[in-house]
């Protein structure tokens, strides 16, 4: 019973790792980009901030 349970989830992987091929470029290349949207969003506040005055000088 034990034996079934563990060839089900390695059956369950091995799909899973042949469908992975095919979408995983993908994924990465979302990451990329929502990683350099939130860059360039957090520059442009720093800016602001800096702009305004409102910058955090510790000297």
């Amino acid at each position: 019973m034990l034996r079934d349970i563990f060839y089900a989830i390695g059956d369950s992987f091995q799909t899973i790792f042949e469908i992975m091929p095919l979408f995983a470029d993908y994924i990465n290349y979302f990451f990329m980009v929502v990683i350099f949207v939130f860059l360039v969003l957090w520059t442009g506040k720093m800016f602001g901030h800096r702009k305004r005055g409102e910058e955090h000088a510790s000297s």
